[in-house]
């Protein structure tokens, strides 16, 4: 059986609604890592395609 729908409108200011972190911190982990990611790519290319 379905639940009866709830019309009750929540509204929350955007830094309570929000799910994650939005730091500084944050964004450096992802490019460092993002970085470290590309370059262990690049360097197995390099030693499994390289002539």
């Amino acid at each position: 059986m379905a639940a009866p729908h709830d019309d009750t409108v929540i509204e929350k200011p955007a830094t309570e609604a929000r799910q994650g972190t939005t730091g500084h911190n944050v964004r450096w982990v992802l490019a460092t890592s993002l970085a470290a990611a590309v370059v262990l790519m690049a360097f197995v290319w390099f030693l499994f395609f390289s002539a």
